[in-house]
């Protein structure tokens, strides 16, 4: 278990292109902040400035094989009552490609790389969006704020997406 009073965790959620805002949250004790960010560059950079010890991201770290909609995970999600993309979407297919791919090269600086779904952590967490500045932050807050789960060891594993506790 980490010192709760000296973490740092980001979370992101990933746009499918690099010309869409990406949302970014970086989460330390003394609180939250966010931002838009666009290219796998800017984000590899800020990540790298700041050594987080979890990066949680909003999209599909890997592809099931082809012609397989569902991975576990999202079958899981549904019996919950959520509503994951299928993978057999274009754009799904392009966001998982991206993801995989920033996964890899975060995973290359040493940093630890976690699968969410922020509109579960919205849910378990009991929030909802109010006059947050957009909802690519907000979605980055909550998956920032699952990754600090993760940490603590308050998470559940549904088939590779990390749920909080």
């Amino acid at each position: 278990m980490e010192d709760k009073n000296n973490f740092c965790v980001v979370g992101i959620d990933l746009a499918g292109k690099e010309e869409n805002p990406t949302g970014f949250c970086v989460l330390t004790p003394k609180g939250a902040k966010t931002k838009k960010l666009f290219t796998d560059k800017e984000i590899l950079r800020e990540i790298s400035r700041l050594k987080p010890q979890v990066v949680a991201i909003d999209a599909p770290l890997w592809l099931p094989p082809p012609g397989i909609a569902w991975r576990i995970g999202e079958l899981l999600l549904m019996k919950r009552g959520f509503r994951p993309l299928s993978l057999l979407l274009p754009s799904m297919r392009l966001l998982a490609l991206r993801a995989k791919n920033l996964a890899q090269e975060i995973r290359k600086m040493g940093i630890e790389v976690i699968e969410v779904f922020a509109a579960a952590s919205e849910k378990i967490f009991g929030l909802e969006k109010q006059k947050y500045r957009s909802k690519d932050e907000y979605d980055a807050l909550l998956c920032a704020l699952t990754a600090k789960a993760y940490l603590e060891g308050k998470y559940e594993d549904l088939g590779g997406i990390i749920l909080p506790k």
